[in-house]
């Protein structure tokens, strides 16, 4: 059935030739045709665009793959990737990867790796808004906001929201103040007009554990929303880096070449991208999908031209 699409006079190619073309291709110039195809679609996501990093644990031939990626939980798409290299970190992957993206109107979410200066002071430049956690690494700021915190009559704004659902029940508990005249003249950190946290108590199977993450942002906003962007960044984790790892079982694949293992990457996550847009109401998830168009041909053609809109 093949033959109606593809000119297969040659044979069915076989792994070694599979492996010739991907290590062959550039990583930058398949980065770049991936970053065409999502290019119109920046102009219809969502506001937030959430950065984060994930390593690819059996890939490379020195040091696993560390990759970090913009994805628009709106879209369930990657927008832009960027490789830490062996000799860098996050720190300097992050301000490459921003460069790759229009910031005008959005708000970047990022983990507490992203608290630098320089970072924020791109966003802000770019027309853009952040909203960053905080963690040790920013010493004094993150203790100054700690003990301001701490004390409830110094928020503001607050706010809490419920889940129930798979097998736990969560509550969220947003606080936010505006009054951070006196941090600024500490730290005049770019851009920044509100701290906050939001402390997250999970009941499991009658075990209860909690959890407080604490925030700088370039916006005025308050605890509702805090609480909302907050929990969006999470989509990277579990939108994003839980599929590759389930669906598309990343972690197991052992790619040792580089150029192979970074194009494996940007194939899965364009493969997850358009799965997800071809996803329709009989499939509970990408997976069950992809199930269905292993078993039956004529599924994953008329799969294949919803996406392309034959």
């Amino acid at each position: 059935m093949l033959s109606k699409y593809f000119d297969l006079s040659g044979g069915v190619p076989s792994h070694d030739t599979y492996q010739r073309f991907w290590n062959a291709i550039s990583p930058t110039q398949f980065r770049d045709s991936f970053a065409e195809f999502v290019e119109c679609l920046q102009k219809v996501c969502s506001e937030i665009i959430s950065v984060d990093g994930k390593t690819i644990r059996n890939s490379g031939k020195e040091k696993p793959l560390h990759i970090v990626s913009a994805w628009c939980q709106n879209n369930q798409m990657v927008f832009a990737q960027e490789k830490v290299y062996e000799t860098s970190n996050e720190i300097t992957a992050i301000p490459a990867l921003l460069k790759k993206l229009d910031l005008h109107g959005k708000i970047i979410t990022i983990d507490a790796m992203g608290a630098q200066r320089d970072i924020c002071q791109q966003i802000i430049d770019g027309g853009g808004d952040y909203v960053i956690s905080l963690k040790g690494n920013q010493g004094t700021l993150h203790e100054d906001v700690v003990l301001f915190l701490e004390d409830e009559g110094n928020s503001q704004f607050q706010h809490e929201e419920n889940d129930k659902g798979h097998g736990r029940i969560e509550k969220r508990v947003a606080a936010v103040s505006h009054d951070i005249g006196w941090l600024q003249e500490i730290h005049k950190w770019p851009g920044l007009k509100a701290i906050g946290k939001v402390t997250a108590t999970v009941l499991r199977k009658g075990k209860e554990t909690t959890e407080v993450r604490y925030y700088i942002s370039s916006l005025s906003l308050d605890a509702g929303r805090l609480n909302g962007i907050a929990r969006k960044h999470w989509g990277i984790e579990n939108q994003l880096h839980w599929r590759l790892d389930v669906v598309f079982n990343e972690d197991k694949a052992c790619i040792r070449n580089d150029n192979a293992a970074e194009n494996m990457d940007i194939l899965r996550k364009w493969a997850l991208a358009i799965l997800v847009g071809a996803k329709d109401k009989k499939d509970r998830s990408v997976k069950s999908l992809m199930r269905r168009n292993a078993m039956s041909m004529a599924h994953l053609i008329k799969c294949f031209k919803k996406i392309s809109h034959a």
